[in-house]
């Protein structure tokens, strides 16, 4: 297997973490006030929600601190500062203006309509309110800029200050093939966010790793779980070969994270509690055996979801690059298309089995069209995907490529 065989495998795990973040977004509405409460609310979004959150943004970290050794390994520092100022830094702050605004405008609209009358009763109206800077879902091109600044300062001081001769390199590569070869590579994996989120007290449980989309102070959790798995993918790159040990794991590394997952919703219900966010009933052990649990199948996921990239997408595919390369377009643009069709949406007494599809069909029909028209043969191609491609082919040949 070749080195840009297990890429596209990555490209494909990578967009899979974007694309379900509209999935996962699409949701919202069933089973939460925000960005407006339909009338149609259904536990089985609650449950992909709760499932999707818990390894969609470590995975997508992990693999963005691989791709980040890679060009960094391949091209030298300055390239690749220079590559991601132009496709992280430059999109998020055109993003922000051009984005932001009509995400938090919808976000207002859906609120007045869900609650029209003003906050629900006991409820204070400060706490509805964004608690900083509204990063909105674009928190994560800014937290990438952190950690890529983290890992080139850190590695410069390691390897100037504790590591010139590459000794404790070669141990912690070591450590990282026996780690996966073992299964136990999750289990030491899980302790920092484990740790970080047992000792916080506010900790609202059913919704894991709290999402940073406000505020510029980074956020500990969100430095710990995500910045973890960024290192994890920054370390695994050295050995690429463990790649395909993930692929013979892959059944037994989702199996594990489905049972560990199944045990968390069994502890805090498959619809969040927003009465008592921060606590589980029963003895503080609960509390203590859901977290263990919670942070185990993080890397659970991520491994398993890895390996079966690598094992059912590793061959190249026109269908798959071109998704891979739509993704970043697709997830940027997404939320106030969205949540302004869950806003429209949210009255209309029809069941949630055929609101939820034509969300998220129309979402993407108009999101493709733009990516295809508007963004891949444009600048802004150039930006998000390091070149413009030509407009040929059209969207209706890609549907019979393979």
């Amino acid at each position: 297997m070749t080195h840009q065989d297990r890429f596209h495998a990555l490209d494909a795990a990578r967009a899979l973490a974007l694309l379900l973040g509209i999935v996962l977004h699409a949701t919202m509405s069933f089973f939460l006030p925000i960005p407006a409460q339909d009338v149609s609310q259904s536990a089985t979004f609650a449950v992909a929600f709760y499932v999707i959150h818990i390894f969609r943004m470590c995975l997508f970290f992990m693999i963005a601190g691989f791709f980040a050794h890679m060009v960094v390994y391949r091209k030298g520092l300055r390239t690749f500062a220079r590559d991601r100022a132009k496709r992280i830094l430059l999109p998020l702050t055109a993003g922000w203006f051009v984005i932001a605004p009509p995400t938090i405008a919808v976000v207002i609209w859906g609120l007045t309509r869900t609650f029209p009358d003003g906050p629900p009763e006991g409820v204070d109206p400060a706490t509805m309110a964004p608690q900083g800077f509204p990063l909105t879902h674009l928190w994560f091109l800014y937290y990438l800029c952190i950690l890529y600044v983290l890992a080139i300062g850190l590695r410069a001081a390691f390897v100037a200050l504790l590591d010139r001769g590459g000794t404790l390199r070669a141990r912690l590569d070591s450590a990282l093939r026996v780690g996966i070869r073992s299964f136990l590579a999750p289990v030491v994996l899980a302790v920092p966010i484990g740790a970080v989120l047992y000792s916080n007290e506010g900790w609202q449980v059913w919704f894991g790793i709290p999402t940073p989309d406000t505020g510029f102070t980074p956020k500990v959790p969100a430095l710990t779980g995500f910045g973890t798995a960024f290192a994890l993918g920054w370390v695994l790159h050295r050995q690429t070969d463990l790649l395909a040990v993930l692929e013979r794991q892959w059944v037994v590394n989702l199996a594990v994270a489905v049972a560990l997952t199944a045990a968390c919703l069994a502890l805090v219900g498959p619809v969040p509690n927003l009465a008592a966010m921060t606590t589980i009933d029963g003895p503080e052990s609960l509390r203590l055996y859901y977290t263990a649990s919670y942070a185990l199948s993080i890397w659970y996921w991520c491994f398993g979801l890895i390996g079966a990239a690598m094992r059912f997408c590793s061959d190249p595919s026109p269908v798959r690059r071109y998704l891979a390369d739509s993704s970043y377009w697709l997830y940027l643009a997404h939320l106030p298309i969205v949540f302004a069709l869950q806003v429209v949406l949210m009255r209309v007494p029809l069941h949630w089995a055929i609101k939820f599809p034509l969300i998220v069909g129309a979402s993407l029909a108009v999101l493709l069209a733009s990516y295809h028209y508007l963004v891949r043969p444009t600048f802004i191609g150039g930006i998000l995907n390091g070149r413009k491609y030509p407009r040929a082919p059209r969207l209706g040949t890609l549907a019979g490529a393979s």
